[in-house]
């Protein structure tokens, strides 16, 4: 009963830190939401009408509803990227961005109508843009919205003073959104640069049998139907060339892990990499091997494998502090021997914080720097708990002084890190004999993680962590493989 009502306790608290985090990411982004949004109404005033005539006592209330409607909208796109895409953790900044994108394309779109053809609008870019530096449902959010925006913009009937087509207007919308979302559909992230561009240009010819439909249902059968299929793909395929520069620019300023960053970061001529081949071996060693166990675990559950790879070869940046305090970094001597267990659950439970204050000063990007800090969760040091219970005479100690200070991973890529870097470390000091051990003591560890409650903070389920057990049981023999002994020849 008491353990019913303490699971009770704990999921009411959740629940109240997301609701507390959402309150936070609404009331950080308000501010660009409103500006950005009443900056669109405005624009589109001036594009589909007299500007100075929208704001006559007679036009009040007309423009004053076309204000509140895209304010509306744009608080409606806030709570459906949380709702549908679960963005939870860094709300605040993807939104930010999901914000400069959809404003940026509209303003695009509004004048190539304008200046030049209304098959010309390439919606796409959002949905492009978005993809490689969310995920596909905010992109496919934010398009859906910024096609809302449009027609909210262009049905009006100031359109007609404007020599605007208010059907034609629409039919492109409708046919440039219907080839966004299959670029969103076709395209990959996980694609090269090169093979990204050429499936978002291929999918963009998608909107070509529309066009033609479009344009013969509204009563024209003229040339003007190869025309308007150009004007269309020319904007996707505009679109397309664009959005690669464009992500590179909002790659930096908002220091986003895509997975172009990512391939990056993993090179090992990274300054942060170099320093800890150099300064601490065999804390590299092992997070390349966690890096490969990590990326086989991400992609057989459906996670991304770059992220996974890169965040294991950071995790361990923080033992740069101090190397030879860590066992796989020294060689004969051993300076624990020489310090109290308090002392020394201090230096190795501080490698998290120093961790993340490195990977900030390196400028990592901020999924890699919280999984620096959570990847042991809130664990205890079981080694120097024992040592320190063999010393005391009171028979009894408190965990809480000889654990990591958390928090525990917040995402499915971080419990990833967790899982491949306990079982790593454990069979680097000892492989099993046999693959029953080796299977077992994998369960052990696994288990013991979970009585712990380290995986309590993230979405990831059961299923999953069955499913990277078996990973790490199929992958981690063959790197601690045994080599054949050549004898020397008499």
């Amino acid at each position: 009963m008491i353990d019913d009502i303490k699971d009770l306790s704990l999921i009411q608290n959740q629940k109240q830190l997301k609701r507390r985090s959402l309150g936070s990411a609404f009331g950080k982004t308000f501010p660009l939401t409103f500006i950005a949004a009443e900056g669109m109404a405005l624009f589109g005033i001036m594009i589909t009408g007299e500007f100075l005539d929208a704001f006559t006592v007679e036009s009040a209330f007309e423009t004053a509803g076309r204000l509140a409607i895209y304010l509306f909208l744009m608080i409606a796109m806030f709570f459906a990227v949380h709702s549908f895409a679960h963005e939870e953790k860094f709300l605040a900044r993807n939104f930010t961005l999901v914000t400069i994108v959809v404003a940026a394309t509209y303003v695009v779109c509004m004048a190539t109508v304008h200046y030049f053809n209304s098959y010309l609008m390439p919606i796409s870019l959002v949905s492009l843009i978005l993809l490689v530096l969310t995920n596909r449902k905010t992109s496919l959010i934010a398009t859906s919205c910024t096609a809302l925006f449009l027609m909210t913009s262009f049905i009006s009937t100031d359109m007609l003073e404007n020599n605007i087509d208010v059907y034609q207007v629409i039919a492109s919308i409708v046919c440039n959104l219907v080839a966004a979302i299959c670029v969103n559909s076709l395209a990959s992230r996980h694609y090269t640069r090169l093979k990204f561009l050429m499936m978002s240009a291929l999918a963009a010819f998608v909107s070509a049998p529309l066009v033609v439909i479009s344009t013969m249902a509204i009563g024209d059968v003229s040339m003007e139907i190869l025309f308007n299929i150009a004007w269309s793909y020319g904007g996707n395929l505009a679109a397309v060339i664009v959005s690669l520069p464009f992500c590179a620019i909002f790659e930096g300023i908002f220091n986003i892990a895509d997975d172009f960053k990512l391939n990056e970061l993993t090179a090992l001529s990274h300054p942060l990499l170099k320093r800890l081949a150099s300064e601490a071996p065999g804390t590299f060693n092992h997070s390349l091997v966690v890096g490969n166990l990590a990326e086989a675990c991400a992609e057989a559950i459906g996670e991304n494998p770059h992220l996974a790879r890169c965040a294991a070869y950071y995790h361990d940046v923080g033992k740069l502090k101090a190397p030879v305090y860590f066992s796989e970094n020294q060689s004969t001597y051993n300076p624990h021997d020489e310090l109290i267990p308090e002392v020394s659950v201090s230096m190795i439970t501080s490698h998290t914080l120093f961790g993340e204050i490195l990977a900030k000063q390196y400028r990592l990007p901020k999924e890699i720097i919280a999984i620096c800090r959570e990847h042991h969760g809130t664990t205890p040091v079981g080694y120097f708990y024992r040592k320190a219970l063999s010393l005391t005479e009171e028979g009894e100690l408190p965990t809480v002084d000889y654990t990591y200070s958390g928090p525990k991973p917040q995402s499915k890529v971080g419990a990833i890190i967790m899982i491949a870097d306990t079982i790593e470390a454990a069979c680097r000091s000892y492989m099993p004999d046999t693959k029953e051990e080796f299977v077992a003591r994998i369960n052990k560890l696994v288990d013991e993680k979970l009585s712990l409650g380290q995986f309590d903070e993230c979405p990831i389920t059961i299923k999953d962590i069955n499913t990277i057990k078996e990973t790490i049981i199929d992958v981690l023999p063959s790197i601690h493989h045994s080599r054949v002994s050549y004898e020397k020849r008499k």
